[in-house]
């Protein structure tokens, strides 16, 4: 990554009261505007970000504390991003989203933020970090395309019929930034403006062409002349990520059955190889059978399965499932290049479905149980929690980074509060190399969290997360989940019936359900 691809402060505010938060708005929103974000964006990422502020200084500090916060306007590749930072009383990610005027609610119903994450960090303080994504005019080409699109189904849009190719007239190469363009176009083609989790990169071209040039979307083409018909990549948060996340695999539909799928995905694993990752984790989808064939032939393991985690709004032309306003589950597949051994302590409750998992993976795992019992005084007062929160799926990420004593009535909280938003899918991550996660996640499932699957190796340090699910208001419809193999068909038997018991309890989502479970996960 060059230095210009880095991310760049550009403007750094100490704010000690409220009134000074309208004018460090006013700076954020004309820099904004200065790097090609729309004015009326401009205008509500302000908003937003006055808000978020003026609730710590307000809210966050105690009478005897000078209230201060530190803000920080970063240009990142193809996004713009505040840094919220304090150290005030320890932030309790549910409270930001509470109330009609809640930041929670300003991302969720009105879009003002993309992203936002909201994480106490122990001595380091709070940090809130506010993400906007840049779009420009090729962006909203899309947005036209779709405009002037028929109604009745906007993936049927054809720029011309393209010819019937032979295997041997596709070329596949590594993506450049300068294509980004081209692959919107092919998602476009595939899903209209539907695409699973597309919206959040590859409809944004000049964001996607800058995540490609920093290194960060390392993505595969296939080429009919000078038109894309075919992409995959895999994805990092950082260049330091020894496991990536592979997706965003797309074939045009006028060139299906000429073996793109399998080569683009052969590729991605071989350039994965070379780049001397540990691991990939990838999603399959459940509409069909065919990428998780793919992904079984190319030493894929299932690791779990997530309930309807894609998109309601997901049409995918030709292959679609009869349900086509339904969300639908993703299997988790593993594919282990490097990986190390490792204890892992696993509920009580999901020892058995977690020990059949390493086992298939072929992960050398020792399924450990803590050494002494739990002491709840023994443990700080405040967990540590990073929120992370996505618009266009509905859907949050809640992960444990320290367990602490008040874990329970927090995520408890946090959960009825964000479904409260319309957050309709909450993922809870829990560290599997810490001997608390055997405790607090037994205590999961009276929280609301059913079992969904092990993430292998993405834990800070390298270690393995357990991946739990809070669903709001979504009807499950299995007969409409089609799974590849035998593995898999049991782990999703397994998920279910986790689901179910989620379901069922009637006190699930209890704080005295929630204490009797771990008690009784201690015991």
């Amino acid at each position: 990554m060059s230095a210009e691809d880095r991310p760049r402060e550009i403007l750094r505010i100490r704010a000690h009261d409220t009134n000074s938060i309208p004018a460090a708005g006013l700076a954020i929103e004309r820099l904004a505007g200065s790097v090609g974000l729309p004015s009326l964006d401009a205008s509500r990422f302000r908003f937003a970000i006055e808000e978020l502020c003026a609730d710590r200084i307000a809210n966050g500090f105690a009478t005897s504390q000078a209230p201060e916060v530190d803000l920080r306007l970063e240009l990142h590749p193809g996004e713009i991003t505040v840094l919220v930072d304090d150290t005030g009383t320890p932030l309790d990610p549910s409270a930001a989203g509470a109330g009609a005027r809640g930041i929670i609610a300003q991302v969720l119903e009105h879009g003002f933020v993309d992203e936002l994450h909201a994480s106490f960090r122990g001595r380091e303080g709070n940090r809130c970090i506010a993400t906007k994504f840049l779009r420009g005019a090729r962006a909203n080409q899309l947005e036209e395309a779709a405009a002037s699109a028929p109604a009745s189904d906007v993936s049927e849009t054809r720029e011309q019929h393209a010819p019937n190719p032979t295997t041997a007239d596709i070329q596949y190469r590594q993506m450049r930034p300068e294509d980004a363009f081209e692959v919107a176009r092919c998602f476009y083609r595939t899903y209209g403006l539907s695409g699973p989790a597309a919206d959040e990169v590859v409809y944004h071209p000049e964001r996607c062409a800058e995540r490609v040039r920093a290194g960060l979307h390392v993505a595969t083409i296939a080429l009919a002349g000078d038109r894309v018909v075919g992409h995959t990549a895999f994805e990092r948060e950082s260049l330091d990520d020894s496991v990536a996340v592979g997706g965003y695999l797309v074939v045009d539909p006028e060139f299906r059955g000429h073996g793109i799928a399998e080569r683009l995905t052969e590729i991605r694993f071989q350039h994965g190889r070379e780049m001397e990752l540990r691991g990939l984790l990838a999603m399959a989808v459940t509409a069909h059978t065919a990428s998780q064939k793919t992904s079984l032939a190319n030493g894929g393991h299932e690791t779990g399965v997530l309930l309807a985690a894609q998109e309601a709004r997901i049409v995918m032309r030709g292959i679609a499932s009869p349900r086509r306003h339904e969300r639908h589950s993703m299997v988790v597949f593993y594919f282990p290049w490097a990986e190390a051994a490792r204890e892992s302590y696993a509920p009580e409750l999901h020892r058995e479905i977690i020990g059949k998992i390493y086992g298939n993976c072929g992960l050398a795992r020792t399924l450990s149980k803590p050494a002494q019992r739990y002491r709840l005084d023994a443990l700080p007062e405040h967990s540590t929690l990073e929120v992370s929160i996505l618009r266009g799926a509905h859907h949050a990420r809640i992960r444990v980074k320290v367990f602490g004593r008040n874990f329970l009535p927090a995520v408890l909280h946090l959960v009825a509060d964000l479904h409260h938003h319309h957050v309709s899918v909450i993922r809870l991550e829990l560290p599997l190399s810490d001997p608390l996660t055997a405790t607090f996640g037994g205590a999961a499932e009276e929280l609301g969290f059913s079992f969904a699957a092990v993430f292998p190796s993405m834990a800070p340090g390298g270690g393995d997360l357990l991946c739990l699910q809070s669903l709001d208001r979504i009807e499950l419809h299995p007969e409409d989940t089609h799974v590849a193999s035998d593995f898999g068909q049991g782990l999703f038997k397994s998920v279910l019936e986790s689901s179910e018991r989620v379901r069922n309890s009637r006190s699930a989502r209890t704080i005295d359900g929630a204490e009797r479970a771990l008690k009784a996960a201690a015991d």
